[in-house]
């Protein structure tokens, strides 16, 4: 059997691209070639030895990706790679409606017997043009779509017809190898070193895209007051994207330089997150952040906007907050985390379906179905 895994966006460092790469590692892969593929580029060198390791590639078509714009630029590209290369099962990842669309149109016109979707995101607000897109779409994915799939109920709610969220969705978990995730002082003590962070910082982190959604700028806001109170604290930022210039500068314009670790994509999160105290998460929007699961699983406390689905609550060390004006509710819930243990969220992660060979299983036998 031919796979084909389909992105929306750059092959990089975010969570769509993540979930594909954990999943396939667990993944039984007999009797199945693998691919990936992009429309826009590929940057983690790191993903694409693994991906040849388990004896695929991934594509890269090499278009210009711009994030809120039209995407019918990908069209014919994507109808020539379809059309020249021949595959039995095509799942496509994306947060956007029209990428989902485009996709598996062209994947179906191409011969592909198996179409897959996968809603890897929720929206800000689900208003009529979300609506008149979702309608729009239903035209298209019910002629072309074999199998509707997302991470969560609201990534599903905001790409689907509520007949198929009831009637036809799976949900995959964005299952994580919880061993990977188990508390680890060796591994907290070489990353704080890394960075020069004494053992007695308290130190804040975040891994995320520096994009409009994920919420960098408020982020900074509640760091920058809680250094009013907890001196000796610092700011751990995983990732890269389209506004971490804008961010680099509010945090000189704040003068907080010396607190802020910009660590840019890293592929050891589960390391990353050893060093850190509390995980924070003040999205605009998310479907269900493998972030979020993946610090529950190494067991931080973890406090969220309530944007965040709370399908995201899995374990015990998750609060949901609003994105106020004021920032005192994320200051007051932060520092009453500043002393506490780690939590074994293992336990509740796997009675909840979040380990990844379960999640593998359930994906492999989507494909063979």
């Amino acid at each position: 059997m031919k796979v084909l895994e389909v992105f929306g966006e750059p092959i990089s460092n975010g969570g769509q691209e993540s979930f594909v790469i954990n999943l396939l590692s667990h993944m039984n892969l007999e009797n199945i070639e693998v691919d990936l593929m992009t429309p826009y580029y590929c940057d983690n060198m790191y993903y694409k030895k693994t991906v040849e390791d388990f004896g695929g590639k991934i594509v890269a078509l090499g278009l210009e990706f711009s994030p809120g714009k039209n995407r019918f630029n990908i069209n014919k590209y994507v109808d020539m790679f379809l059309k020249e290369n021949k595959y039995d099962v095509v799942h496509i990842h994306s947060g956007s409606i029209s990428i989902l669309c485009i996709l598996a149109y062209y994947a179906k016109k191409n011969g592909v017997k198996k179409v897959i979707t996968h809603s890897h995101c929720a929206i800000e607000n689900i208003n009529m043009k979300n609506r008149i897109l979702r309608i729009a779409g239903n035209f298209v994915m019910r002629k072309n779509v074999d199998f509707y799939c997302a991470c969560s109920l609201v990534a599903g709610e905001a790409k689907y017809m509520p007949h198929i969220v009831k009637n036809e969705m799976i949900i995959l978990n964005n299952g994580v190898d919880l061993k990977k995730f188990e508390i680890n002082q060796k591994v907290r003590k070489n990353i704080r070193m890394k960075y020069n962070i004494e053992e007695n910082t308290f130190v804040i982190g975040h891994v995320g895209r520096f994009s409009y959604q994920k919420n960098h700028e408020y982020l900074i806001k509640i760091f920058n007051e809680l250094l009013k109170i907890e001196k000796n604290a610092k700011l751990m930022l995983i990732g890269s994207g389209e506004l971490e210039e804008e961010i680099k500068i509010y945090v000189e314009k704040l003068s907080i330089v010396n607190k802020v670790i910009f660590c840019g994509n890293v592929n050891n999160v589960h390391e990353y997150l050893q060093a850190m105290d509390i995980f924070l998460l003040p999205s605009r929007f998310e479907g269900l952040p493998i972030v979020g699961v993946e610090a529950q699983a190494a067991g931080l406390p973890i406090i969220v906007s309530d944007n965040v689905s709370n399908e995201l609550s899995i374990g015990k060390s998750i609060e949901y907050l609003p994105l106020s004006e004021s920032v005192q509710p994320w200051i007051e819930g932060i520092l009453k985390y500043k002393e506490a243990e780690r939590y074994n969220n293992a336990a509740a992660l796997e009675e909840k379906g979040y380990d990844v060979d379960k999640t593998a299983a359930k994906v492999r036998e989507i494909y063979f179905s």
